[in-house]
């Protein structure tokens, strides 16, 4: 009974938490961070002093003053439990430089450099038994302390100092959980050690120092939020909080980004258990092949974070080439899968290369014009495609929040009337830093990642004001012409905004005419036609731009009932092939047979002028007449160019 009254009762809690720990890690664990083979350490050295402090303590009823087996065993238990609590404070410590990065970045030298006090007094715990500096038996029986046992509690209590400072000097870059815990583990560390040196009989410093353990491992190492479910590795979250904390620090290194290009064929082709297995096949490959952190960051993307070299990383590509086709099931990541695999990998410097986290999710994306089988490697301009976009978004974003886009209006030139009676607007946007952006770069962006709705709502806005501020209709302007993206169409209550705009400034639907380019989708898309119904039940009436190009074909221009078709100006600035003017002369006729508007796009010179107005063109936009114009000048452009009798010569 005694046995289970005394200091066994905190020995045995201790054993059994850091079994349970053991059980749990090793059900969960997948290949992580070099820091988790510090944790596995410390939580192996925690369970065997554990059980070498039950063994000695065990011992205390059967030793005796004449040496005996048991006497021997309890002094090699003691030694056991000495030499390994030697290295406990030594390994939390690199356990939390681990944790803030400091380890990553270092060499395996300047690591034994920062554990040589600890080796050092580990000499002195293993020839205990010859000197009996660190503990000894009094009369073979009761444990004293030796003169250098306080040492111990020093080299302790250095490293806590240690990892005080770090925690304070790193708290900026530290996840806020990982900060909580460590601070809560250095502090359960202290109390126990406090206590067992004022209180020799009162054994909870191990007891504390596993409670505390099982903390980092539920709150850091078993972190599910930075934990990619179906792979184990750590997830996007991780990856930008990574990259964030080792540039805020500083720190030079590689990052890669292998991107699955056809993952979506793999998606259709195969069942869903079998592509996870193929995918988790790859992440585990790459764990076993890169000297580094790996992330996935997206369904189809995988990161790398390395202190290897350009020159280790473009090897570590090829290899990853060789492997996706090689013939030989040991090389062969794939397995069973008979698809051809076609990936990127981005291989880029931070931060020479790239300074923000967020930029480095956004590698491979829009950097290929068709998936090809086989790896591409993309290189540095590549990387600033990736820059230009990224820093775009952020002005997008910006520019949103303080409605700050601009719209200019370029005439457009009515033949029958021979009156500039409608305009098109044209949104723009200026960057005090990057200066003028044209729309062919922000808007394909603002597509992708959704904010086209907000910018589309901004333009619609702002021409409703236009309209009722200037009543442009008493120097002749019947209409402007406003361009909706079909992803607008895609969105629910377009037409509500639309309308409730209209409703503020007084704008009717028959003073707006609604551009579309992408007019395949109105006949594919449900949604997208029935929105289109919407907004013509409103009143609007709809211009296809961009005819001859794309998607626009004539039995779209015939089954969407369009009021104007936009002639694009591609055939007509094409002076090298003799073909395009003559298909552009036919294109116009073939349209106005069926008595549709034909508004001619891009006219510059008198004889693209001609040409065009010989083809039948009836509407005509251009340079000719004017570039775009903000709304001032617009408006003294029609006031003065509607009065002449014959603008064309004006």
């Amino acid at each position: 009974m005694r046995f289970l009254l005394t200091d066994s009762c905190f020995y045995i809690c201790s054993l059994m938490i850091m079994l349970s720990c053991s059980i749990y890690y090793y059900s969960h664990k997948t290949p992580q961070k070099d820091r988790s083979k510090v944790f596995e350490l410390i939580m192996f050295n925690i369970l065997f002093t554990s059980i070498a402090s039950l063994i000695a303590t065990s011992m205390e009823p059967l030793v005796t003053t004449d040496m005996n087996f048991y006497n021997y065993v309890q002094q090699f238990a003691e030694t056991i439990y000495f030499a390994l609590h030697v290295l406990l404070a030594p390994l939390f410590a690199l356990y939390v430089v681990f944790v803030n990065n400091w380890g990553d970045n270092h060499s395996t030298k300047s690591i034994f450099l920062f554990l040589s006090p600890a080796l050092l007094l580990e000499l002195f715990v293993l020839t205990n038994p010859l000197t009996g500096l660190i503990f000894y038996y009094q009369d073979n029986v009761l444990f004293t302390r030796g003169p250098m046992e306080l040492l111990i509690y020093a080299e302790s209590a250095g490293y806590l100092l240690f990892m005080i400072q770090q925690l304070w000097l790193y708290r900026s870059i530290l996840l806020k959980t990982a900060a909580v815990v460590l601070w809560i583990f250095i502090g359960c560390g202290l109390f126990g050690m406090v206590v067992q040196l004022l209180f020799p009989w009162l054994k909870l410093e191990l007891f504390c120092e596993a409670i505390s353990l099982m903390g980092v491992m539920l709150l850091i190492e078993m972190d599910d939020f930075h934990t990619d479910s179906m792979t184990g590795v750590y997830n996007r979250h991780m990856f930008i909080a990574d990259n964030d904390r080792y540039i805020r620090s500083n720190r030079k290194y590689m990052v890669m980004v292998i991107t699955l290009l056809n993952y979506n064929s793999f998606l259709r082709m195969l069942k869903n258990e079998d592509l996870e297995e193929m995918v988790r096949n790859i992440i585990h490959w790459v764990i076993k092949n890169s000297r580094g952190t790996v992330y996935r960051i997206a369904r189809n993307k995988i990161g790398i974070i390395t202190n290897q070299g350009r020159m280790e990383c473009n090897q570590f590509a090829m290899f990853f080439k060789e492997c996706t086709h090689s013939s030989d099931v040991h090389l062969n990541m794939l397995n069973n899968v008979s698809l051809s695999l076609s990936a990127s990998i981005d291989i880029v410097c931070v931060p020479d290369e790239i300074s923000k986290p967020e930029l480095l999710i956004e590698l491979s994306e829009e950097l290929h014009d068709a998936i090809k089988p086989g790896l591409i490697v993309h290189c540095e301009e590549d990387v600033e495609k990736v820059k230009r976009r990224v820093e775009l978004e952020q002005i997008l974003k910006k520019a949103i929040q303080e409605k700050s886009f601009e719209v200019n209006y370029q005439p457009i030139w009515n033949v029958e009337t021979s009156s500039f009676d409608c305009a098109e607007a044209l949104v723009r946007l200026h960057d005090p830093v990057f200066g003028s952006i044209p729309p062919m770069e922000f808007i394909p962006i603002a597509e992708q990642n959704g904010m086209i709705n907000d910018i589309g709502r901004i333009v619609f806005e702002k021409v409703c004001l236009f309209l009722h501020d200037n009543e442009p209709n008493r120097y002749g302007l019947k209409e402007i012409e406003v361009n909706l993206s079909i992803f607008q169409l895609y969105v629910e209550n377009t037409d509500v905004m639309f309308r409730n705009i209209m409703e503020k400034y007084g704008v009717t639907s028959k003073q707006i005419n609604l551009e579309i380019t992408e007019s395949s989708a109105l006949n594919e898309n449900g949604i997208v036609k029935e929105h289109y119904e919407k907004l013509r039940r409103l009143g609007f009436t709809f211009s296809l731009d961009d005819f001859g190009t794309g998607y626009s074909n004539l039995i779209q221009v015939i089954s969407n009932d369009f009021k104007n078709i936009k002639q694009d100006k591609g055939l007509l600035w094409d002076t090298k092939n003799p073909n395009s003017h003559k298909f552009l002369v036919e294109s116009i006729n073939m349209i106005r047979k069926f008595r549709l508007d034909v508004i001619q796009e891009g006219v510059e010179t008198k004889e693209q002028l001609e040409l065009v107005l010989n083809a039948g063109a009836n509407k005509i936009q251009g340079y000719y007449f004017s570039k775009p114009l903000d709304a001032p000048s617009f408006l003294d452009f029609i006031r003065s160019r509607n009065a002449s009798t014959n603008p064309v010569h004006a």
